[in-house]
């Protein structure tokens, strides 16, 4: 009786992440936003900022930041404060070079882009605090458009906005990139999407993220999280700074070349997640409860599904083992509440496919993904045995 009871409730608890999933697809599938937040001119009286962190990025920075001064409302470099952090090549005289402010900071004992961010900002505070920062990486690209649609959503709600993040997918590429970019583009754009249309917070993606200035009296960004854009969405939620999508501001990037610089970004985002999941779910259930907030308790159960790899060979593997259990015992009733949300979960992942993801995968490489889910174990199996706490940045060259 208390075995059945336990399958029970792991069923309902797999099967919570995969209806959550199912819903969002399912919002975005029938309301999908298109109008703006806010479109139109930047007015030049709300001064912005835009802070770029970079670790050893020569390689690339010079094409980002001309590609980026070319796209600001005011094409004004001076607008463009770079963070190069702990580098050992020429990021800083690049930089330098197109006349952006340009910081540099040593200091190994702290590294990652949360302690590079927190310099950037510390620096602001002290030479005119703009009233919108927005945060950029150092590897992608965006357009006017986007940066005026960012900067004027924030002006207008006061609250921190999100560009829609994307991965660009070569044709060349291969399978494992095709079936990442769409599982990208199912988090970072399909569930973000329904996420703000319910009028939840949504999750900060790393880069097009931008605040008004006041946030940052409320929430530390300097720490060595290694998924420190989650945590900074979490912060500012806590803190009733909860962010908005900006759904038509589009911000690109690109997977690295390498294969082994696409498996170490890979596993420190999934570890930092699953981190993120132990540790501020409990609390962010906690904090809904004593603000009596229930947008909280959204956002809770939001992060806390896994990565989709996870979670799709963790209801497998499930829904074999509770269909041996009902063969044995006769008590199907776990396995049927698992089927039922995972055959829907399946049902709406089809359609999101179908209507968005055709451009990613085509339906012969679709039957490939169990395969990359499979490819994909070593780095949770790491996470048990061998768990990356610390920010590694991500080989970018080809």
């Amino acid at each position: 009786m208390i075995l059945e009871f336990l399958l029970t409730l792991f069923a309902v608890l797999i099967s919570t992440s995969l209806l959550m999933v199912s819903i969002e697809c399912l919002v975005t599938i029938i309301k999908s936003q298109s109008q703006s937040i806010a479109s139109g001119l930047v007015d030049t009286t709300h001064n912005y900022r835009i802070l770029i962190p970079a670790h050893n990025e020569g390689s690339i920075i010079g094409n980002t930041l001309s590609q980026m001064i070319a796209q600001l409302p005011n094409q004004n470099p001076a607008d463009i404060v770079v963070v190069a952090d702990n580098c050992t090549d020429n990021t800083a005289d690049i930089a330098r070079s197109l006349d952006v402010v340009v910081l540099e900071r040593t200091n190994i004992e702290q590294r990652g882009k949360g302690f590079a961010l927190d310099f950037g900002i510390q620096y602001l505070r002290a030479n005119n605090p703009p009233k919108v920062l927005v945060i950029m990486d150092a590897d992608c690209e965006t357009d006017k458009a986007s940066f005026v649609q960012l900067i004027n959503s924030v002006i207008k709600l006061n609250l921190p906005a999100q560009m829609t993040y994307l991965m660009r997918i070569k044709q060349d590429a291969s399978i494992k990139q095709k079936i990442a970019g769409f599982a990208w583009l199912l988090k970072n754009k399909v569930r973000l999407i329904a996420v703000n249309i319910l009028g939840l917070p949504v999750t900060l993606t790393g880069t097009g993220m931008a605040f008004p200035w006041q946030v940052f009296d409320h929430v530390q960004i300097g720490h060595g999280n290694i998924v420190e854009d989650m945590q900074l969405g979490i912060d500012c939620a806590v803190n009733r700074f909860p962010p908005v999508l900006c759904p038509e501001a589009i911000v690109y990037s690109d997977f690295p070349e390498q294969a082994s610089a696409e498996l170490s970004q890979r596993t420190r985002w999934e570890h930092g997640h699953l981190q993120t999941i132990f540790k501020q779910v409990p609390a962010l259930i906690k904090q809904s409860y004593q603000q009596k907030n229930w947008r909280l308790l959204a956002l809770a159960l939001d992060i806390g599904v896994p990565p989709l790899s996870l979670l799709v060979a963790t209801a497998l593997s499930s829904l074999a083992l509770l269909g041996v259990f009902s063969l044995v015992t006769g008590n199907a009733t776990a396995f049927f509440i698992l089927l039922a949300s995972f055959s829907f979960f399946t049902a709406m992942l089809s359609l999101v496919w179908w209507i968005h993801g055709q451009a990613y995968l085509s339906a012969k490489e679709v039957l490939s993904i169990p395969l990359y889910v499979v490819s994909k174990l070593s780095i949770y199996t790491s996470f048990i045995l061998k768990r990356q706490k610390e920010w590694v940045r991500t080989n970018r060259d080809a």
